[in-house]
């Protein structure tokens, strides 16, 4: 541990039995308040009219039995507002509570969280009777929401096999690509793969290196397949720099 220096232990700072007193450092208004004076109103007004709300503040008053199973402590009336569990209850009104639920995620720096966010979020500060659903209800039908959010089963396109032609020559259309990072054998240490694609599913296996070219491929093509069987009619390949060069097109 090391120990305060001088300049830490000035005795005008020392303030001896009240030196460890909890501080406020930044007071309430500082805060944004989750209900502005607006929202509070329309809360006040519709919650006059919530059957529920109201015999909960006769429960309140009471001390007799609430409509819902929770203990008596957890409802507060607070200038006019219904708090359960310390976030503001909202009474059955279907603009009103979509308007609650559109304060997070249409907010410029919330930035549409999706359906777990937004609840956490609302959570924080109100709650309803089922208030997961109706969260999950109104960000699947946010646009934006939809767009943003992480896609975890995306769409993998079918494969779609290439149709062999039935009257051809042998290796008059061939696939071609390379086999790399073979052990050593002399001088080369890869295989370019020259396979009859439609009529006798043949192969020829040449021995190349992986630094291989556009015209070192043209060569291996020329010596192998072309003075054996002629020109083919088609090459397949992975469109790799070898086989999508100029010369190789040429």
């Amino acid at each position: 541990m090391i120990q305060s220096d001088t300049l830490s232990r000035l005795n005008h700072l020392n303030l001896e039995d009240n030196d460890n007193d909890a501080l406020i450092l930044l007071p309430d208004a500082m805060f944004i308040n989750a209900i502005d004076s607006s929202l509070a109103d329309r809360l006040r007004a519709v919650t006059a009219t919530d059957l529920v709300v109201v015999e909960a503040l006769e429960a309140i008053k009471t001390k007799g039995p609430l409509p819902m199973r929770s203990d008596l402590s957890d409802w507060i009336l607070e200038d006019g507002l219904i708090f359960f569990q310390k976030r503001c209850y909202v009474p059955p009104d279907e603009q009103l509570r979509r308007d609650v639920v559109s304060r997070y995620p249409d907010s410029p720096s919330m930035g549409h969280p999706g359906q777990f966010g937004t609840l956490a979020l609302v959570r924080r500060d109100f709650w309803w009777p089922g208030l997961p659903t109706f969260v999950k209800n109104y960000v699947h039908g946010c646009a934006v929401c939809q767009q943003t959010k992480i896609n975890t089963h995306p769409t993998v396109p079918p494969l779609m096999p290439i149709a062999a032609d039935k009257n051809v020559h042998p290796f008059e259309v061939i696939s071609m690509d390379f086999i790399t990072d073979l052990p050593p054998s002399g001088d080369f240490d890869s295989l370019m793969v020259v396979a009859d694609h439609d009529s006798t599913k043949g192969m020829i296996l040449i021995p190349c290196t992986k630094t291989i070219d556009a015209l070192g491929t043209a060569e291996l093509i020329l010596n192998f397949v072309y003075k054996r069987f002629g020109l083919s009619r088609r090459i397949i390949s992975d469109r790799g720099p070898q086989f999508a060069a100029k010369y190789s097109k040429n």
